[in-house]
């Protein structure tokens, strides 16, 4: 899996621990679903520290790009937030590939 998190935080000493940390917790997190797919995973992660808030964008880049984004209070729901909705997507994007093989040459010209 490639991962980059870009992290734009108020400015202190612990940054650098914080994005590391978001990078372990965004590879766990994102694991199963390379899994499922069977190919390597190309995830941007970026991460905004507002007044009150954290703004988080997962994007998965293939076809197409798959984006999830979150704002939270606290700094990792908004992660698992924006990781949740990407995971949704491409679940939803399976089910209806599958539902559509399904229908397709089930039945023949003269059964009706």
């Amino acid at each position: 899996m490639e991962l980059t998190v870009v992290a734009k935080l108020v400015v202190d000493d612990k940054n650098a621990d914080t994005e590391a940390f978001l990078q372990r917790h965004v590879a766990k997190k994102l694991e199963k679903l390379e899994q499922r797919l069977g190919k390597p995973l190309v995830v941007r992660v970026t991460l905004e520290e507002g007044t009150a808030d954290f703004d988080a964008c997962v994007t998965v880049h293939g076809t197409p790009d798959i984006v999830g984004k979150e704002r939270e209070p606290v700094m990792l729901k908004a992660v698992d937030g924006a990781i949740d909705k990407v995971t949704r997507q491409f679940e939803a994007a399976s089910e209806k590939k599958t539902g559509r093989e399904r229908g397709r040459g089930t039945v023949k010209v003269g059964e009706l």
